[in-house]
């Protein structure tokens, strides 16, 4: 599994510190009574919106290549460090990512999902 390259920072969450889980729970109503609630599965991802910020065109190209080539554009999961709570994880990218030039440094914006 590819590894986080140490030349590049990692996604902060574009919220601030913080993780938003949402349980993978389905809700049945129930005809009588309160709804029935169970697990859709015991391993669902977790969502977490991500950015960089202020990459140079160097940090900006060496990101563009580790998600096209090692990542297959973005296929494959990776590992690194949770900068919430420092934890080795294996991550995954939902979709592509956005690019938004800040002068002459460029800020990217991702959707990852932390794996089980």
């Amino acid at each position: 599994m590819p590894t986080w390259p140490a030349s590049l920072p990692f996604f902060q969450s574009a919220r601030g510190a913080r993780r938003d889980v949402q349980p993978d729970v389905i809700r049945t109503q129930m005809s009588k009574g309160p709804a029935k609630v169970r697990r859709r599965s015991s391993s669902a991802p977790m969502p977490r919106q991500g950015r960089m910020a202020q990459l140079t065109m160097a940090q900006l190209q060496a990101f563009e290549t580790f998600f096209c080539d090692e990542l297959g554009e973005g296929v494959l999961s990776f590992t690194a460090t949770d900068p919430l709570d420092g934890l080795e994880r294996s991550f995954r990218f939902v979709g592509g990512y956005s690019v938004e030039p800040r002068g002459v440094r460029r800020d990217v914006t991702a959707t990852l999902e932390i794996l089980p």
